[in-house]
């Protein structure tokens, strides 16, 4: 999976970045690496190297009933869950509890854990990995002048315990600063490795096709952006255009809302969503976001469907967000058929790409339906104090502007048909219901 996004949707929303793709300053031998992050608006803080401690089985029973406690509190799928899987996660404490007495290693306690979150059947609740840490870290402390919140985030890490986890220091911090500006680092950590996140080309005559696979930030923008605009400029007068993202699991969602979009569309559009959390354990989301208070009066104005009333009764707070994308200023305003392919795999700021254009119209979704949790703002980080491992987990529930929970219902096709990208392209499924609708077999 990616790490996911950091960027604003618009002017009020804070997100995380959760695709690992940073734009770095090019730090000079002959100029102080403390000295760099200072003049970048960064604030490290001195990180001698730290000794890890010795952990006892009591100390994995400790960070269980913490993990526990915190998603008991803030964790906003419970309900979502029950209803999808059957699973009744916070009835299991004992069962949970008793597995993680087993524990007989760090490594054993992580595995142990991770199989308990995925009983909460969400992509982006589970413990971060001992290789993914610093690359954690890095991304929220770079990101994290301006924002008191994202530097929270980051200083999850900060953390006695979490440092000896995951080996951030001085030495670890410097040397991934530089290795951040390396493009074959970030392709390494998006999953490209090295090849083209797009792949654009005919499907026909005057069918035109896209393909991405990652939803990338920064540095992945400007390489897709050298393929994408000739090729943009080449079909602006085709009749149709296919958009690809099937199997991708998400990034930034500024790449659709700031990037690919804009540079496509003829006229503005926009959608409404609302985000709902259960929880003001961060004051800071709260007053950053501008959440309000939510009560049953409140909830009863917004005309939703019942059952997701019922599943908003655990909730106190929300907020709505009025997402805008018009062109920009090298859009080719495409006045063709545009068509979203989409199956399972799409996820997170990849399910707000899918999400926005069924909502607002842009274009016509074809495929399965999707992955979901695409609707909010990015996952929340907590560091287990004993052992050291940070969590990361959803924080909000995001509805559309009628009131389907997007982790709920994820988002459905227009056109149903099977996503099977085997074979050529020509040949595979949805391509082919496509250019029957296009009149071209």
């Amino acid at each position: 999976e990616v790490f996911e996004n950091m960027k604003s949707r618009n002017e009020r929303k804070i997100n995380i970045l959760l695709a690992v793709f940073v734009v770095v300053v090019v730090i000079s031998l002959n100029i102080s690496w403390i000295g760099r992050f200072v003049s970048y608006h960064i604030k490290f803080s001195d990180m001698p190297k730290v000794g890890s401690p010795i952990i006892t089985k009591e100390d994995y029973i400790s960070d269980f009933d913490y993990a526990y406690d915190v998603l008991k509190e803030t964790y906003p799928y419970f309900e979502v869950n029950k209803k999808l899987s059957g699973v009744d996660w916070l009835a299991n404490r004992d069962k949970y509890r008793a597995e993680i007495s087993k524990s007989t290693s760090d490594s054993d306690f992580y595995k142990k854990m991770n199989d308990i979150l995925e009983d909460l059947h969400n992509g982006h609740t589970h413990l971060i990995n001992e290789k993914e840490g610093l690359s954690y870290y890095m991304i929220y402390k770079m990101n994290s002048w301006g924002s008191d919140l994202i530097g929270e985030l980051a200083s999850e890490y900060e953390y006695p315990t979490a440092r000896a986890r995951y080996n951030i220091n001085n030495d670890t911090v410097k040397e991934a600063f530089k290795k951040h500006d390396s493009d074959d680092y970030m392709d390494d950590l998006s999953g490209n490795e090295g090849k083209s996140n797009v792949q654009v080309g005919d499907i026909k005559k005057d069918l035109a096709y896209i393909k991405v696979n990652v939803m990338q930030n920064g540095p992945g923008i400007e390489k897709d952006e050298k393929v994408i605009l000739p090729y943009l400029e080449k079909i602006k007068n085709y009749k149709a255009l296919v958009i690809d993202i099937r199997g991708n699991a998400g990034g930034n969602s500024s790449y659709y809302t700031d990037f690919l979009y804009p540079i496509i569309i003829d006229k503005p559009y926009s959608v409404k969503n609302y985000l709902f959390i259960r929880s003001d354990r961060n004051p800071k989301i709260v007053d950053m976001m501008g959440f309000e208070k939510l009560n049953e009066v409140t909830i009863k104005s917004f005309g939703f469907p019942a059952q997701t009333k019922d599943i908003l009764k655990d909730f106190n707070f929300y907020n709505h967000d009025l997402e805008y994308i018009k062109p920009n200023k090298n859009s080719i305003r495409f006045k063709g058929n545009i068509y979203l392919l989409v199956d399972k795999g799409v996820y997170s700021s990849a399910e707000g790409m899918a999400s926005f254009t069924k909502e607002s119209g842009l274009a016509t979704l074809v495929g399965e339906k999707t992955g979901g949790d695409g609707i909010g703002f990015d996952p929340m980080q907590v560091h287990l104090p004993k052992t050291g491992y940070v969590m990361r987990y959803s924080y909000s529930l995001g509805t559309t502007e009628s009131g389907l929970i997007n982790e709920l219902e994820q988002t459905r096709p227009d056109i149903v048909c099977s996503p099977d990208t085997s074979g050529p392209l020509i040949n595979q499924p949805c391509i082919k219901e496509i250019l029957k609708r296009e009149g071209k077999i």
